[in-house]
């Protein structure tokens, strides 16, 4: 038994005909592992196609974060553009309203008193000190 293993049978000794075997069937697992990545590189490749599928659903995403962001952006803008409209349109309707009223009044032509209307100046004066930035301040009055 002890030669059994050793003795030739063909070219090569059982021995050496298990090594092929198992040397054959190392070499069939890398080149059925190797096919795979062969062939991935075509562009009619399965692997290629999912990647690209992947790839447009990835950009139809994006497309539809963006749009949802543009309208939701949009909306926000028409609100304060709304908001602002209606806020002109009182602010008018009341100084149309005032004003009206500050002609109608019985003493309109009457003229206002000296000390008030140097009160009532340097009030304005103070605000217009205070914030600069408000209609009807002349740049003479924020000279200290």
């Amino acid at each position: 038994m002890r030669g059994f293993l050793t003795r030739p049978i063909g070219p090569l000794a059982p021995l050496g005909w298990l090594i092929a075997g198992v040397a054959v069937l190392i070499a069939v697992g890398f080149l059925a592992s190797a096919w795979d990545r062969m062939w991935a590189w075509l562009p009619w490749s399965d692997e290629r196609r999912a990647d690209r599928a992947e790839t447009r659903a990835d950009v139809a995403e994006d497309r539809a974060l963006s749009a949802e962001l543009e309208a939701e952006g949009q909306a926000d803008q028409v609100r304060r553009i709304d908001t602002y409209a209606h806020q002109i349109l009182t602010i008018q309707t009341e100084t149309a309203a005032a004003s009206a009223a500050a002609r109608s009044a019985p003493d309109a032509d009457t003229p206002l008193d000296p000390a008030r209307a140097d009160r009532l100046r340097h009030h304005d004066g103070e605000l217009c000190r205070t914030a600069p930035d408000l209609a009807g301040c002349s740049p003479a009055l924020d000279a200290p």
